[in-house]
């Protein structure tokens, strides 16, 4: 893994979250999800957190809570799926080129 330096939380995710207070990650948008995946792209270089594969642009990178989002036995708070200092920018394996 690779050290990550967070910056600011995309501003699309801060108004998702303010507009939208209780609901979790499963309900963004294509905006939101594509402004994420962008900042991750960009604070790690274009690289992924896992195993460093390079990836060549945004669209490329899996949006990963690094935080399990439904675990077992617990209750499930959809508002701390939402916490941008718990994605990780990841690549897809070996099913893109």
């Amino acid at each position: 893994m690779i050290l990550i330096r967070r910056g600011k939380e995309p501003e699309a995710l801060l108004q998702f979250r303010k507009k939208h207070p209780g609901i979790g990650y499963e309900d963004m948008g294509k905006e939101q999800l594509d402004e994420i995946r962008k900042q991750l792209w960009e604070e790690q270089r274009g690289l992924c957190a896992y195993c460093m594969r390079r990836l060549k642009e945004p669209r490329d990178v899996r949006i990963e809570h690094y935080e399990v989002r439904h675990p077992e036995g617990k209750e499930y708070n959809a508002e701390n799926t939402l916490d941008y200092k718990k994605m990780l920018g990841v690549c897809y394996g070996n099913s893109i080129d």
